[in-house]
C-alpha cells in the first residue's frame, strides 16, 4: 500500500509534510526528554535538600500540565476557528521559546532565577504542546479526505510514529553525550535552533484545507473569535457525551499519557539515585533511551505492516477491530508492567533488571497506543462532526494534563530511589479506564 499511496503527487506530498514536520518534533522531544529532569534535579539538587528538589520538579511539572489542562480544548477550538495551519505555526513560536527558556537557566545563579526561568519554559511549553496536539492531526485526516479519500489515517499515523521515534533517539543521544560532557544548554540551544527551522517550514509548506470554513482572523474581532470558540467546546462536549466509546477512549489515553509523562520525566533521576555512579550512569541511561526508542521505532513499523494486512484483508472493519485489540492490550501491558515495578520498589521481591524491562515496554507502547489512538478516535468521531475534530482529538491531552496537576506531587515519591512507588498511582487509573473503554469499543462495533 506505501508503494501505491505514495505513487499519488498529492499524497506524497502530504506524506512528506508529515514526515519532516514529525521528524522535527521527534528530534527536538529528545534533545530535552532524556535530561529534563536530570538537568533540574541537578540545578536545584546542588542547593537544597533532595527531596526538596523533587518537590520543585513536581510543582513545576504540575505547573505546566495545569497550564495545559486549561488551553488544551480552548486551543483545539482556535484550530477549529482560525484554522489549523495558523495554530501549527504559533505552536512552533512557543516552542522556540521554551527551549530559549532551558539554555537561560544553565547560567542561574540562584534556585529562585532557575525556578522563574522554569516557570517560563513550563508556560512555554504548554502553549506549544497545546497549539501543536490535536491541530496538525486534524490537517493531516482532513487533507487527506479532501485530497486523497482513498488513503485512511491510519497509514499515515503508524508510518510518521515511527520517523518521529527514530528522529528521538538521534536528539536524546546527542542531548546525553552534551550532558555528560557538562554542556546541556547546547543541546537546548540545538532544539532552538531546529524549531526556528520547523517554523520556516510549516510557513511556507503547510496549506489549509477548503472543505472546512473558517474565519479571518485578520477581518474579525477577537470577541467573534472567543465567541465561535465556546460554541465549538460547547458542541465537541455534546459529540463526546453522546459517543461514551468516545469519553473512555480519550480518558484511557489520558491516562496512559499521565503515566508515560510522569515516568519519562522521572525514571532517569530514580536510575541516578539507585544504580548511578560515574562510570555505569551514562552507559545504562545511553543504553535505555537506544533501546526503547528503537523497539518504540520497530513497533510503529510493525503496526503499519498490520495495517495494510488488515485493510487489504477485511476492510475498514477489520483495519478498526485490529486498532482496537492493539490499543487494549498494549495499556492493559503498561499499567501491569508499571504497578509490579511499583511492587518492587516497595517490597523488594525481584530482581534489579524489572526497572528497565517495565520502562522499555511502556515506551515501547507508545508506539502502538499513539498511532492506534489517533486512528479510532478519528473513526468514532461522528462525519457531520469534522469542523470539531482537532477540540475533539485535544481532550484526551486535556484529561492528561488534569490528572498531573492532580496527581504530580503524590505520584512523584518522597524522593529518587522511592519515585517509582507513586507511579502505581496512574498505573492504575490505567487500568481501570482501559478495560471500560474496551468494553465499550466492542459494544460500538
Amino acid at each position: 500500500m506505501m508503494q501505491t499511496a505514495t505513487a499519488n503527487p498529492i499524497v506524497r506530498k502530504i506524506w512528506w509534510i508529515t514526515l519532516i514536520v514529525q521528524s522535527l518534533i521527534g528530534f527536538t522531544n529528545g534533545m530535552y526528554l532524556y535530561t529534563y529532569g536530570p538537568y533540574f534535579y541537578e540545578k536545584f539538587g546542588t542547593a537544597v535538600e533532595p527531596g526538596y528538589a523533587i518537590l520543585l520538579m513536581t510543582i513545576l511539572l504540575g505547573l505546566r500540565q495545569g497550564i495545559l489542562a486549561l488551553l488544551e480544548v480552548p486551543t483545539g477550538a482556535l484550530a477549529d476557528t482560525i484554522g489549523r495551519v495558523n495554530v501549527v505555526i504559533i505552536s512552533w513560536i512557543a516552542r522556540l521559546v521554551f527551549f530559549s527558556s532551558l539554555a537561560a537557566i544553565w547560567f542561574c545563579t540562584s534556585v529562585a532565577a532557575a525556578f522563574a526561568w522554569g516557570v517560563i519554559a513550563s508556560i512555554a511549553f504548554a502553549l506549544s504542546y497545546a497549539l501543536f496536539n490535536g491541530a496538525f492531526s486534524a490537517w493531516c485526516v482532513e487533507t487527506l479526505k479532501e485530497k486523497a479519500p482513498e488513503v485512511n489515517y491510519g497509514w499515515l499515523s503508524s508510518r510518521f510514529f515511527s520517523y518521529r521515534a527514530a528522529a528521538e533517539i538521534i536528539g536524546g543521544l546527542l542531548a546525553i553525550c552534551l550532558y555528560l560532557k557538562g554542556l546541556p544548554y547546547w543541546g537546548f540551544l540545538i532544539a532552538a535552533l531546529a524549531s526556528f527551522a520547523g517554523l520556516n517550514y510549516v510557513m511556507g509548506s503547510m496549506e489549509e484545507t477548503s472543505s472546512l470554513s473558517f474565519l479571518n482572523i485578520r477581518q474579525v474581532q477577537i470577541s467573534a473569535i472567543t465567541r465561535r470558540i465556546g460554541e465549538i467546546i460547547g458542541k465537541s462536549v455534546q459529540v463526546c457525551k453522546q459517543t461514551k466509546v468516545l469519553f473512555w477512549l480519550i480518558l484511557s489515553y489520558g491516562a496512559f499519557m499521565f503515566l508515560l509523562n510522569l515516568v519519562g520525566y522521572l525514571w532517569p533521576v530514580y536510575l541516578k539515585a539507585k544504580f548511578g555512579n560515574l562510570e555505569t550512569f551514562g552507559r545504562d541511561w545511553i543504553l535505555i533511551m537506544i533501546t526503547t526508542q528503537l523497539l518504540m521505532v520497530a513497533s510503529s513499523r510493525f503496526l503499519a505492516w498490520l495495517n495494510g494486512r488488515w485493510t487489504k484483508t477485511g476492510g475498514v472493519k477489520a483495519h478498526l477491530n485490529g486498532f482496537r485489540k492493539i490499543f487494549f492490550w498494549f495499556t492493559l501491558l503498561s499499567a501491569c508492567s508499571i504497578l509490579l515495578l511499583s511492587a518492587d520498589t516497595a517490597f523488594h521481591f525481584m530482581d534489579k533488571y524489572i526497572f528497565p524491562l517495565a520502562v522499555i515496554l511502556l515506551v515501547m507502547s507508545f508506539g502502538f497506543i499513539g498511532p492506534a489512538f489517533e486512528t479510532l478516535v478519528n473513526a468514532y468521531i461522528p462525519a457531520e462532526s469534522a469542523q470539531y475534530r482537532s477540540t475533539i482529538m485535544s481532550a484526551g491531552s486535556m484529561l492528561r494534563s488534569f490528572l498531573i496537576l492532580l496527581f504530580a506531587i503524590p505520584s512523584g515519591g518522597s524522593s529518587g530511589e522511592t519515585t517509582p512507588i507513586g507511579w502505581a498511582i496512574p498505573a492504575t487509573m490505567l487500568l481501570v479506564a482501559c478495560i471500560t473503554a474496551n468494553h465499550f469499543m466492542r459494544r460500538k462495533k
